[in-house]
């Protein structure tokens, strides 16, 4: 039996402090909510404080530098490893099983570490915790109140649907890029093709006719000889460029700002967020559920959003909670939509947050596909029209001498 210091709301609003005996977090937790508190923090003994697994620097390091697990391999593992524990069956002995089928090297040296670990006493939350390619925060917490609460088969379902919902909405996105993708890719080919091979060879052509070229071919052909003339230094350029650029998005500063720019891209800005807000109320949704208190959980979704801007609005939303205030009110109103924002707090009154967040989840999942279809097929059109004139003034600039060559002979 341990002593946890806990944080809370009881059914006024009002900030509760206290301590609390459970044999584990879990039942600490339960024993709260069952007096009628919602719990926004809680601490844990210093002896069973969660923190990163003891392992050697080169297990880790080894981890980090190899190719990433894709998403739809993992919601394919937590699925299996679902059906399997549900159906009865050891973790360990799933593990095993489905470490032993994969075609992934890399994942596959992943699960053998964690049953490495597995096999030297650690629990598959302390196992996997070192394993951020596949195990993200939100795994690891909900592996933990699993653990505890011994509802380890739910919880890997909860997960799985959670990665799997993830990976389609993804998998649509990408095919809904597809088209306008390979439009712009075979519009630079043709363009790249007649710079450096078609220009020059009719450039030596027209020099052989004499006379006085068309204004549009001379001003096509000396664009032609200056970028060929220069490719090196324009290549250069462009290279520092776009590597300046991406090492600034790599500090903390220059993400927060590019992240914030996103934001504000008109339609690429609505869908960032949309898609945002619906993956912040699946993950929190998903937590509750497990018995993440509010605050950790807030915490770990920002973590997970993709967006430092987003992140740095919840952290401040977090804060909010912490200091009192209700979930619904601590969200900031310029990036959650005042209809999110009131189902939230329709959820919180009524004791069913949970659910809530899984509806308003999948509500902007599918605002997030329409609003991606939409501004493709706006995009499409666009990329044409760019593309498509570029590829027509070249064409003009090759034939235009010609037409007037035909006319002088006639």
């Amino acid at each position: 039996m341990a002593i946890y210091k806990y944080t809370a709301r009881d059914a006024k609003g009002k900030i509760v402090k206290g301590e609390t005996a459970g044999d584990s977090r879990y039942s600490a937790l339960t024993a709260l909510q069952t007096r009628g508190l919602t719990v926004v923090a809680i601490e844990e003994p210093k002896s069973i404080q969660m923190g990163p697994p003891s392992l050697p620097p080169t297990a880790i390091k080894k981890g980090r530098f190899v190719r990433r697990v894709n998403l739809t391999e993992r919601a394919l593992f937590c699925r299996q490893l679902a059906i399997s524990v549900s159906s009865g069956i050891s973790l360990r002995e799933s593990l095993e099983t489905i470490a032993s089928d994969l075609d992934n090297a890399t994942f596959r040296a992943i699960l053998q570490r964690v049953l490495r670990r597995l096999d030297d006493g650690a629990s598959f939350s302390i196992a996997i915790a070192g394993e951020e390619n596949v195990f993200d925060r939100l795994f690891v917490s909900l592996v933990r109140g699993a653990e505890e609460s011994g509802t380890m088969p739910e919880t890997l379902n909860y997960l799985a649907t959670t990665l799997e919902r993830s990976d389609r909405l993804a998998r649509k996105v990408r095919s809904i890029l597809a088209y306008p993708a390979f439009i712009a890719c075979f519009f630079v080919i043709v363009t790249v093709i007649m710079t450096v091979f078609v220009l020059p060879q009719f450039r030596d052509v027209f020099a052989s006719f004499g006379g006085d070229l068309p204004a549009l071919t001379k001003a096509v052909l000396k664009t032609n000889a200056f970028i060929l003339g220069n490719s090196g230094l324009i290549l250069s350029a462009l290279a520092l460029g776009v590597g300046g650029v991406l090492l600034y998005g790599r500090t903390p500063v220059g993400r927060l700002q590019y992240d914030t720019l996103w934001l504000k891209v008109p339609v690429v800005g609505e869908c960032i967020k949309k898609l945002a807000v619906s993956r912040f109320c699946r993950n929190l949704g998903v937590m509750l559920r497990g018995g993440v208190p509010v605050a950790a959980a807030i915490e770990i979704a920002s973590d997970i959003l993709g967006n430092k801007a987003m992140e740095k609005t919840l952290l401040a939303t977090r804060d909010r909670i912490v200091s009192g205030n209700d979930i619904a009110s601590s969200l900031d109103p310029k990036t959650f939509p005042r209809l999110v924002v009131r189902m939230i707090g329709v959820g919180e009154s009524s004791g069913r947050l949970p659910e809530v967040l899984e509806k308003v989840a999948d509500v902007y999942e599918d605002q997030v596909e329409s609003s991606i279809t939409v501004a493709m097929s706006l995009f499409e059109p666009l990329i044409i029209i760019v593309f498509g004139s570029i590829v027509l003034v070249l064409v003009m600039a090759i034939y235009l001498p010609v037409f007037t060559v035909a006319s002088h002979v006639r």
